[in-house]
């Protein structure tokens, strides 16, 4: 294990499984040291695939009055180029731990889609809830 700890999955199991049970002091500190330093170490930068990816959506989608079901044989997927979105803000806040699921969207629109696509475009919803967005 990275934490340097050398544990039987046995022992691992009783750990996990009784909260009673007593960690060995050695293993409690490297278990410390681990967390602590997964605390302070930044974030892997964003791929670059996933910067310079085409995403396609697949699925219902909605634009204006159009509603089908995109990524058939009757209508292509929907498709953004990402290589052309100004990726710096998503990146930061990923770096800096304070990326949430709502940040990312709302500045993937704004730094992304828009970049791509254009600005008043009449936007996208996905009324079915079901629907899947695939990075090539």
């Amino acid at each position: 294990m990275d934490a340097g700890l050398n544990v039987t999955t046995k022992a691992l199991i009783n750990w996990l499984s009784d909260a009673e049970r007593n960690v060995p002091r050695s293993y409690r500190d490297l278990i410390h040291t681990a967390y602590e330093n997964t605390a302070i170490d930044s974030a892997d930068p964003i791929p670059d695939h996933t910067k310079r990816g085409q995403y396609e959506t697949r699925g219902v989608v909605k634009t204006g009055d159009d509603e089908r079901t995109r990524g058939t044989v009757d209508a292509a997927p929907v498709r953004i180029d990402g290589s052309r979105g100004h990726w710096d803000e998503i990146e930061g806040l990923w770096l800096t731990g304070e990326l949430t699921d709502d940040e990312f969207e709302d500045h993937f629109i704004d730094n992304v889609i828009v970049e791509d696509i254009g600005e008043g475009t009449d936007g996208r919803e996905f009324p079915s809830g079901s629907y899947s967005v695939e990075v090539r």
